[in-house]
């Protein structure tokens, strides 16, 4: 069986007291437990049971949650407390937040991979329709420092700068901001760009100057979201997300093609690769 520890801490010791599961969430659903510990401690305790409850069916599946101020009585702690649970769950994927309609638990979502070409291609054999809105661009801007820098052009040279959102029509799902050398990006391609979202802006690329992408370099950071990504993705604070940076080298592994900068939200995915053992 297994066993959670409650820490209780003071300035001068910690007690520790280990207790079954199943004697826990008894307790709790017959409103007899009641918390004496820091209110952090409080949040991880009652989020952990909150989230086994769920996950054992007791609400079904996409059921409605009571209210909050029901569920803090039911645990015996503050609405701040519930509240800072539920947002953590929410944050997990666990939960998802309907508005004035209440909380209610999460249908399960298959997890897709970040290495995709087209994430529309994953969602479409799932039932789910793959949208894209673009938020800024495709425009040329001057390209700031830290982008000049991985693309090993001079400060403020050109670049053509486009930042899409994608998801479905319910569900943001990630960010994508893409960064292109201005000099091979031409006035044509740009206004192709400009008025068909699905532009393939690598394939124009190739088409144009014959120059194709054959090493891809990434970089993979975990990490808790802006307040402009929470805006973004509707997505709570404490939500994890995955930032990944690309860089897509030309045939010389010099020249850069395109360098990505993507924030996933990281409940919807998974990273996912293949490579080869190394010799032993």
């Amino acid at each position: 069986m297994s066993e959670y520890v409650l820490l209780s801490r003071s300035p001068l010791y910690a007690i520790v007291v280990r207790i079954k599961w199943f004697v826990l969430l008894d307790q709790i659903r017959e409103g007899t437990w009641r918390f004496d510990m820091s209110p952090d401690a409080q949040v991880d305790v009652v989020a952990d049971a909150l989230r086994q409850r769920i996950l054992e069916g007791e609400f079904g599946t996409g059921g409605r949650l009571p209210s909050l101020r029901m569920l803090a009585s039911e645990f015996g702690v503050g609405y701040d407390t519930i509240n800072s649970v539920v947002q953590r769950l929410q944050a997990e994927g666990v939960l998802i937040s309907k508005g004035r309609a209440g909380v209610f638990v999460n249908k399960p979502r298959p997890r897709i991979p970040t290495n995709l070409a087209r994430f529309g291609e994953y969602l479409e054999p799932l039932g789910l329709k793959a949208m894209e809105m673009t938020l800024e661009g495709p425009s040329v801007i001057p390209a700031p420092a830290s982008v000049a820098r991985v693309m090993g052009l001079e400060e403020r040279a050109p670049i053509v700068h486009r930042l899409r959102r994608m998801g479905t029509a319910t569900t943001p799902y990630g960010l994508v901001e893409s960064f292109y050398p201005g000099e091979l990006v031409g006035d044509s391609m740009l206004d192709q760009a400009q008025k068909n979202e699905q532009y393939h802006m690598l394939l124009a690329i190739k088409e144009v100057h014959g120059k194709m992408a054959t090493v891809v370099h990434e970089d993979v950071i975990g990490r808790l979201p802006t307040s402009e990504e929470q805006r973004q993705l509707a997505i709570v604070r404490g939500t994890p997300v995955q930032e990944i940076h690309r860089v897509y080298y030309a045939q010389d592994e010099k020249t850069v093609l395109l360098y990505s900068r993507n924030v996933l939200v990281a409940s919807y995915f998974v990273l996912s690769y293949d490579y080869a053992a190394p010799d032993m």
